[in-house]
């Protein structure tokens, strides 16, 4: 039994109504193809019965039951068993080639993000059901969270076959976003604003900062030191793609965590400072952002967070992470008009998407990745395009309480992890490298899902960074233009050579 991660596209490349339509019309030819096909399955297991019947009622004719006679005038035998055996081989292989069209059909769907309009509005009447519930009827809101919670938890512990307070998360999902949103109404003294469309998060979250960063800043300090420091073994080599950026962050995520082992010397509270060498002979940035670490002088911090979402962008700015980030790209000498692009997990997403909104005067942030991250209320400027990565149980990124804006600059990929067998993933080996996993190479195991790399056999948190790799990596399967344009704007800003990469480290302490 493995994990999957199957992928949905909103956003990005928008289509004119008449290419919609095509898209459409292949998808509905597809389907009642699919259901022709269904039909003749099932006509060609209504024959394998009906020669069945016809067998067992010839028992005293030798001729209609197949057993002999060919020695005796006017008699020729039925090849009963043969015919049967044909009649499913034809059933099999045509419920085999209606699925696979069905398949072919969702998979355009999802690519092409066809119903993402309708999907949307859907949604949005059940978020707002929701919202007025948990803010009309508190109680009952969240008495149901509390009993779906519940469910969740003793189904899925039953699945895994011991106690798993992951499991919790799997029927909450969906009112993760309305249940915050209504929360943060209270907070701000609001409850009405964000059914009426706006969000009270950000403000919540600056509520909450002001008392969060006094105490922060008495036990950690609010003294920031960042300096250069060196890596004994290579963590993140030369990025080429999103993909591949991805892999580098969470090989420096891990190492700082101890979860892999590659002796690089490389502490808690590092980021990665990339230089490329462009085609044309400019320079190009890309810089890697990890989440929290939770160290106790560590400027990515649990508080740090709510700084990072406030409403404020005084309150972003002087958000310990913000800072280090800010000061190492001074560091590394970053020019004003040098294009950068970011790419942060957890926290870190969070980091790049306010330096993002608020460094937008002082440098050329052309492009954003995040994974996990909740960023939806972050006035990003419509020059910085954005990928966002989510998955669907992890909670984390439901935190803005909002689903994240749906333009061409804004593209984000929604993951779903399920299980599934017969399948090997792949492999995360101790060095950090990762052996590609095997499949039957049928449409559904090719394009269905990605297989999440290293994953145990129980439900685990989805928050690790391998989800929202086995997410992109299937959005990307996919063949989609939207993925594909923002794939082409990333890799533009660091096309060519990399130059060197230089490793920035961060504390918090007393002044």
């Amino acid at each position: 039994m493995n994990w999957m991660v199957t992928s949905s596209i909103h956003g990005g490349t928008q289509y004119a109504p008449a290419t919609r339509e095509r898209y459409t019309a292949a998808v509905a030819s597809l389907r009642n193809q699919a259901k022709e096909m269904k039909g003749a399955g099932f006509f060609w297991s209504v024959v394998h019965d009906q020669l069945r019947k016809d067998r067992a009622g010839a028992a005293f004719c030798p001729a209609l039951a197949g057993s002999g006679g060919d020695g005796e005038p006017g008699h020729v035998s039925m090849p009963y068993a043969r015919l049967l055996e044909q009649c499913v081989t034809h059933a099999r292989e045509c419920a085999t080639l209606a699925g696979d069209l069905e398949q072919v059909a969702d998979l355009i769907v999802r690519a092409h993000s066809l119903y993402d309009e309708a999907e949307t509005k859907a949604e949005t009447k059940l978020r707002k059901a929701a919202q007025i519930m948990t803010t009309v009827l508190p109680s009952v809101g969240w008495n149901t969270l509390g009993m779906l919670s519940l469910y969740g938890f003793v189904s899925g512990s039953i699945k895994d076959g011991k106690l798993n307070p992951v499991r919790a998360l799997d029927a909450t999902s969906k009112m993760d976003e309305e249940l915050l949103a209504s929360l943060a109404g209270r907070i701000t003294n609001n409850r009405i604003a964000h059914i009426l469309g706006g969000t009270q998060v950000a403000g919540a979250a600056e509520r909450i900062a002001k008392y969060t960063s006094k105490f922060k800043n008495a036990m950690q300090g609010n003294k920031l030191t960042v300096r250069e420091v060196q890596s004994t073994s290579q963590v993140a080599g030369a990025s080429h793609s999103v993909a591949s950026s991805m892999e580098n962050l969470r090989r420096l995520a891990e190492e700082r965590l101890g979860k892999i082992t590659l002796n690089s010397g490389l502490s808690y509270a590092t980021i990665a400072v990339q230089r490329y060498r462009r085609s044309d002979g400019t320079t190009g940035w890309l810089i890697l952002i990890p989440g929290t670490d939770g160290q106790d002088d560590s400027p990515f911090g649990w508080e740090q967070n709510l700084e990072l979402m406030s409403s404020n962008a005084n309150r972003r700015r002087n958000a310990d992470s913000f800072r280090m980030v800010e000061e190492a790209m001074r560091q590394a000498g970053i020019g004003k008009d040098e294009p950068v692009a970011l790419v942060g997990h957890s926290q870190g997403g969070i980091v790049a998407a306010a330096l993002a909104s608020d460094l937008k005067d002082s440098y050329a942030i052309d492009h954003v990745v995040t994974a996990g991250s909740p960023v939806a209320n972050h006035p990003i400027p419509p020059k910085t395009w954005v990928t966002s990565i989510e998955i669907e149980d992890e909670l984390v990124a439901s935190l803005d309480g909002g689903r994240n804006p749906s333009t061409e600059q804004w593209l984000t990929v929604r993951g779903k992890v399920t299980q599934t067998t017969g399948v090997t993933p792949p492999t995360v080996n101790a060095d950090g490298s990762c052996t590609p996993g095997q499949n039957t190479g049928s449409v559904e195991s090719n394009y269905a899902g990605a297989l999440v790399a290293d994953a145990p056999k129980t439900k685990e948190i989805s928050h690790w960074l391998k989800y929202h790799q086995a997410a992109y990596r299937n959005a990307t399967d996919l063949g989609s233009p939207a993925v594909d344009a923002h794939e082409r704007h990333f890799q533009q800003i660091i096309d060519g050579e990399l130059i060197d990469t230089r490793y920035y480290e961060g504390r918090m302490s007393h002044d």
